[in-house]
């Protein structure tokens, strides 16, 4: 813009320079006229008037004439340069001229010379003895037009002040034009969308524009669809089960999900910031220094004790160069297989319970069946007291046959639906568990409404009163009391059974529900439990869509409570 300006100016300047050196040359030629007129009116003086000048007389009232004719002015000296005519005329101002021209030899002279300080052009001729000196104001080419060219003068010059401030005002309008634009351009890449110029279709900028329009509508555009990536990601990995931690190649974190926080027991921050800030299990951090250093994938199984124990399959994954700069390099993924090595524990515990289990009694009834085939038949008392031993571990052997059974199908049979009244069916299930109560003197109370029913499957929930009653009374103190209480809370009726036997330790409750954990075995024993009847009503309730909990003190009793919904669905 400063470059238009600049040469708008000059081409300017040189315009006027010309017009004025055209205007000068055009006056010296008006001014060579005036001196050849003036050289014709001499011809007119020497023809017209000169014949009747002598050496001694002047017609001084015939030049006076002349000049008024001829529009000039007549000045006559004598050889004295005395100033003869006019009389009192303008002697002072052309004495000079009058004594450079009679010294010299030519006859003639035309020149300009000035008069009462104005251009005059003049011509001066000697006729003895007088000298002739013909004036007249010099005229410029401009002189006789002088109130217009006033006029003009200032046309122009307000011409040229109108096209000057017309070429400012294009010239602003262009740079505001450029601003606007480059304003807009200095807005994209923002993230909200720059507003639109409103620029004519004839201006220069327009085109530009557009364009800055047109690139900043396709950078918003792939702005949101990056930043809908990034969020459609980020959802991803906040949803999957498995701990992921994406690191850098200088082995900082800079995403991670909440599973991943959960595993590591941590709280992530969401800046980027170094793994070993996160991970403080040496196997687990040692892993992913090997993959930053030898750039290769990793995979190994850690078990975390802190703050609780856990078992983690552990894939440290390289992810290889690209030709463009990546953001992730590195991905921890961690899959929580504590589950998995529980399951595995307990299908093994059960191996090892059932093989135990089982072997007892069968070892019993073996060693006293071949006892008595060995001749001790022979002696009644020992037989009977063979044969009654036989026959308890035979009933013992059967119940852990009936409870794995149960077990069983706790997990795989269907619901079968129908109404229960709950008063009725804890008195039929107490029939014959009578001789218990009776042996063990415990009273029995049941805090239920007779009229309390529930709309689920009448065999499981026997199942799981069954055993719930066996346990109170099994593990009772002698003299004890058990109490049964139903209560119905909203959609749902709780189920307690409470007794003031032996109660359990703090650290086996959280074991309790395990399949053959017993908190003394030697006592279970001796009390004819399998170790899978808690097991079983824990299956049991959470196939009929209820919890079943247990709160208990070493010496002073216990109390489970079943929470089941009034009505489920077959």
């Amino acid at each position: 813009m400063k470059r238009i300006r600049r040469i708008s100016w000059l081409l300017f300047m040189v315009v006027a320079a010309g017009i004025a050196a055209i205007i000068l040359f055009l006056n010296q030629r008006y001014i060579a006229e005036q001196q050849l007129g003036l050289a014709r009116q001499v011809e007119l003086l020497q023809t017209q008037v000169l014949p009747k000048v002598t050496a001694t007389k002047l017609p001084r009232a015939l030049l006076q004439k002349w000049q008024r004719q001829q529009n000039v002015h007549v000045a006559i000296f004598d050889a004295r340069n005395q100033l003869v005519f006019p009389v009192g005329g303008p002697q002072a101002d052309l004495i000079d001229s009058v004594v450079a021209f009679q010294s010299k030899t030519a006859a003639t002279k035309r020149e300009q010379i000035r008069v009462a300080s104005r251009a005059q052009t003049a011509y001066l001729f000697s006729q003895k003895p007088w000298t002739f000196v013909l004036y007249t104001p010099q005229h410029n080419l401009w002189q006789p037009f002088w109130p217009q060219g006033v006029h003009l003068l200032f046309a122009v010059l307000g011409l040229s002040l109108l096209s000057v401030l017309i070429f400012r005002g294009y010239t602003r309008w262009e740079r505001h034009s450029l601003q606007r634009v480059q304003r807009q351009l200095a807005k994209v890449g923002a993230p909200q969308p720059t507003p639109a110029v409103l620029l004519k279709p004839t201006d220069h900028y327009f085109a530009l524009e557009r364009a800055v329009t047109h690139v900043d509508q396709q950078l918003q555009a792939q702005t949101a669809l990056a930043q809908n990536e990034q969020h459609n990601f980020n959802r991803f990995i906040n949803h999957l089960t498995i701990g992921v931690l994406l690191l850098d190649e200088t082995g900082d974190v800079v995403a991670h999900n909440p599973a991943a926080a959960t595993m590591l027991a941590q709280q992530l921050s969401d800046q980027p910031h170094s793994y070993l800030n996160d991970v403080h299990h040496f196997a687990l951090s040692r892993l992913i220094k090997h993959a930053l250093n030898q750039q290769k994938s990793q995979h190994t199984t850690v078990r975390l004790v802190q703050p609780q124990e856990r078992y983690l399959d552990v894939n440290v994954v390289w992810m290889k160069a690209q030709a463009l700069q990546a953001t992730y390099q590195v991905a921890v993924l961690l899959y929580d297989i504590t589950p998995v090595k529980q399951i595995q524990q307990m299908q093994l515990d059960f191996v090892s319970n059932v093989s135990h289990e089982l072997k007892t009694p069968v070892t019993s009834i073996l060693g006293f069946t071949e006892t008595l085939l060995a001749g001790a038949q022979n002696e009644p008392e020992v037989r009977q007291e063979f044969l009654t031993i036989i026959a308890a571990e035979s009933k013992r052997l059967t119940a852990l046959i009936q409870d794995i059974i149960a077990l069983s199908r706790g997990q795989q049979q269907q619901l079968q639906v129908a109404p229960v009244n709950i008063k009725q069916t804890v008195t039929n299930l107490l029939v014959p568990l009578q001789q218990t109560i009776d042996t063990k003197q415990v009273t029995v109370q049941l805090n239920i409404a007779a009229t309390a029913q529930l709309q689920t499957d009448p065999h499981k929930f026997e199942q799981v009163v069954k055993n719930l009653l066996i346990n109170g009374l099994s593990y009772n103190r002698q003299g004890g009391r058990l109490t049964v209480t139903a209560e119905k809370k909203a959609a749902q009726w709780q189920l307690s059974f409470s007794d003031n036997g032996l109660g359990i330790a703090a650290d086996d409750q959280v074991r309790i529900f395990e399949r053959f954990y017993r908190v003394d075995k030697a006592r279970s024993h001796h009390q004819g439990g399998t170790g899978l009847g808690l097991a079983i009503v824990k299956e049991l309730v959470t196939a009929l869509g209820g919890q079943v909990r247990l709160k208990s003190q070493l010496g002073v009793g216990s109390t489970f409570t079943i929470t089941l919904p009034e009505k489920i669905e077959a």
